[in-house]
């Protein structure tokens, strides 16, 4: 019906079309529409940034801008802390005060970074698993933990992952009072990632590492530990230079068969015990075994379990992600299924 009206109106009066002319009917023809602008508003949600810059080799602070674009760009007010341990500006202390506040929580850094950020958001929930999702930038030196997940390191990408919703629901650790993302470790070269000097990390990068764990071979394949190790309601006794309770594809920048194929949310850990051998030139073999992935070896047991109990009359000193984790005569480590959700890369 409208259409037909504007017809009879086109028959009735001539409409000038001549783009020269100052008609007020060829000005309302070729005037454009004008556009609305679209006004800020303040995000109605909150995303929590840490940053630690001294991770790895001190190239985080050049993926920070990026990553607060990307999350301001999705509609998150961001919230940036950077780690100073000195001053008690610390993961813990800073996810407590927040942790009601925030929808995500950020951070950048190493694996050792995102364990005090996993241990912040278990203690700041009366729940068994957080509420709060994570983003992970990795920016340490071996990045374990990132390389199992798939995590390059790239802004783009995870932001990308955050848009769409794509998270990982992971398994995590306890160990004691404490929590632990991927491995927790006695023996052999388990201190050469906290005993390395930051300054080297940042010089050297993973060679820092190998330089160190050469250094202290010797020392660390003669000294024994003398364990009941219980699980499934098994229980042996024995001589040990190493173990490890991993949920991971690779420990220390390694990548070993034994864990190829490693589930992060099955519910289950890989352990990893090597028993202390008789002669001396026995660890050779047993280190290349442990290397191809063949296993055929007596000293080498490896087994999947949701918990097991380490005892002995000596304290016993362990590594969790990378981190010194303590002294301990008696642990019991165990799985809480699914307790945390990290974004993917998209």
């Amino acid at each position: 019906m409208d259409i037909e009206a504007g017809a009879k109106e086109s028959n009735s009066k001539k409409i000038d079309v001549n783009p020269r002319t100052n008609g007020t009917n060829s000005t309302n023809l070729t005037k454009n529409p004008r556009t609305e602008e679209k006004k800020w508003k303040k995000p109605l949600k909150k995303a929590l940034l840490l940053v630690n810059q001294n991770a790895g080799t001190g190239n985080a602070k050049g993926k920070v801008f990026r990553l607060i674009s990307g999350l301001v760009k999705l509609g998150y007010e961001v919230i940036t802390y950077p780690i100073i341990p000195k001053m008690n500006i610390t993961s813990e202390n800073i996810i407590e005060a927040y942790k009601s506040r925030v929808k995500l929580v950020a951070c950048v850094g190493g694996d050792g970074t995102l364990n005090h950020v996993v241990n912040a958001l278990m203690a700041a929930t009366d729940k068994e698993k957080s509420s709060l999702p994570v983003l992970y930038i990795p920016s340490g030196t071996t990045n374990d933990y990132a390389k199992t997940l798939g995590l390059s390191g790239d802004v783009e990408k995870v932001i990308h992952g955050v848009e769409h919703s794509r998270v990982y629901r992971l398994d995590i650790g306890t160990f004691s009072d404490k929590y632990f993302n991927y491995v927790a470790a006695f023996g052999a070269f388990t201190n050469v990632s906290y005993a390395t000097p930051q300054d080297q990390k940042n010089l050297l990068g993973y060679l820092a590492y190998l330089v160190n764990g050469l250094a202290s071979a010797p020392v660390s394949l003669q000294t024994r530990y003398h364990l009941e190790v219980s699980h499934d309601g098994i229980t042996e006794e024995g001589d040990y230079v190493f173990g490890a309770v991993s949920n991971a594809t690779s420990v220390g920048g390694f990548k070993t068969p034994a864990l190829a194929n490693a589930s992060l949310s099955d519910g289950l850990f890989e352990v990893i015990l090597i028993k202390a051998p008789d002669a001396l030139q026995e660890i050779g073999e047993i280190l290349m075994a442990a290397g191809d992935g063949s296993f055929d070896n007596p000293h080498i047991k490896i087994f999947r379990t949701s918990e097991v109990t380490f005892r002995s009359d000596n304290d016993i000193d362990w590594t969790i992600d990378g981190e010194y984790g303590g002294a301990k005569k008696e642990v019991t480590v165990s799985v809480i299924p699914q307790a945390i959700r990290i974004y993917a890369e998209d």
